[in-house]
Formats: structure tokens, sequence, C-alpha cells
């Protein structure tokens, strides 16, 4: 299995990370994450929203969780090496997402002022996910509205002058095109590539692990073991690499 880290990474600078939940970065690319800032490559990693109403606990409020799950987030994201001004939440409500133009302005700000060189996000296109022949499951929603708001953000939102003008009141804000994506949850695709984890998968499990109100650590190392590719003793994230014209 060939480690692709150097042909979709080798020319990149900034990254972008933007999720729903509080762990989905983890979960799906957690080890991508550490790896690119052990590289001393630039991570930026936006929460669509805080995970308030992600737990089965009667006795939490929405409230109490969102801000005991920023608390958890905040932990994993310093694990993997993302600094505090690039950890962002932009709170749009768990299970409340919209691919609408409101978000889209939000997420086209971000764009502009981190300006990225890929993008990686959801899965834009299946309501089921297909892993295996006999192992599926349904796509979240918050999941694929993030993902289609993601792209639609850095094409053409984030380019095009005229969309959003009051954000460039603020001066670090630019005109931006990325047109390079890695979408995760896809498990068979002829884009697909495969970043090599093994001397970063235990802080991928370290950091999942953080989300105490969510998993254990066995749970994060069962994660582990069941989403990255195992061969010949190493460890592989999947991914599907989109380059845009």
């Amino acid at each position: 299995m060939e480690d692709c880290f150097e042909k979709v990474f080798g020319n990149k600078e900034r990254v972008m990370v933007v999720m729903s939940h509080p762990d989905d970065a983890e979960l799906y690319a957690g080890g991508t994450i550490a790896r690119l800032t052990k590289s001393a490559k630039k991570v930026r990693v936006v929460k669509m929203s805080s995970g308030e109403c992600g737990s089965r606990q009667e006795n939490i409020s929405q409230e109490a969780l969102g801000k005991l799950r920023e608390a958890e987030d905040r932990k994993a994201m310093e694990i993997l090496g993302i600094k505090n001004e690039d950890n962002v939440y932009l709170n749009l409500g768990d299970g409340k997402i919209e691919n609408n133009l409101e978000n889209i302005g939000k997420l086209a700000y971000q764009i502009r002022e981190f300006k990225p060189n890929l993008i990686i996000t959801h899965n834009p296109e299946h309501v089921v996910i297909r892993f295996k022949k006999d192992e599926n499951w349904v796509n979240h929603r918050d999941h694929m509205n993030t993902a289609l708001t993601t792209i639609y953000a850095a094409y053409p939102y984030s380019r095009d002058l005229l969309f959003y003008p009051e954000h460039f009141k603020n001066k670090n804000l630019i005109s931006w095109s990325c047109t390079e994506f890695l979408l995760v949850d896809y498990y068979d695709h002829p884009d697909l590539v495969t970043i090599a984890i093994d001397d970063t998968v235990e802080t991928r499990i370290k950091a999942h692990a953080s989300h105490a109100s969510q998993y254990t650590e066995k749970h994060a190392q069962d994660a582990a073991d069941y989403f990255t590719l195992q061969e010949d003793g190493k460890r592989f994230e999947k991914f599907r690499y989109i380059i845009a014209d």
C-alpha cells in the first residue's frame, strides 16, 4: 500500500480541516492531522457545531454538554498539535447544520483568512456509506451539509470578490481559491489515496480518547483498529483525493 503523504501534501503549506462535531477530525483523520503538524504544516480545524446534542446522558443540559465537549476537544487539538488560534468553533447547532448562504459565508470567511492549499472534509455525496459488502451506515445529515457547505465556500464564494464583500473590511482577508480536497468516509472509490500514520496512530488514539464524554481509551483504540488500514504492520488512513478545475 502506497504512502501518498508527499504526493498530496509535499507542496502544501496550509491545510484546513472542516468537520461537523468535536471528535470527527480524530475519528476520520487524526493520524494524518498529527503527521501534518509534526511536519511543520500549518493546520486549522473548524468545527461547525460543539456536539451539544451528542449524548445519551439524561442528566445534562445541551449548554453544559456543549461546554464539556469543547473543553475535551481543546485537549484533543493540543495533542494533535493544533494551535489555539487555529481551533475554531462556529456553533451552528448540533443536528441543525444547514447548507445555506449564511453558513457558506462563515466558511468563506475562514478560507479567506486562513488561505488553505487543501481542505479535508466529510463525504458530500452518499446518504448511505458503504464500508464493505455487509457493513453500511447512514451518513449523518450534519456531515453531508458540512461537506457541501465547505466545497461551495471554497468555490466560488471565497474566490469571487463580490460574494460577501463585507469580509474585506478585515485587511487580513483576500480572495482565495482552494481546489484540492481530501474527503473522508470513502472506502471504495477510484480516487482513493492512503496516508501512512505509523508514527502518529498513538497520537490519534490519545487525542480521540480525550473526548471522555463520548469514548473510553478502548473505544478510541477500537476505532483506530476499525477505520485505519493495516498492511505489513503499517497503518494508513484513507481518503478520496479531489483536484478540481
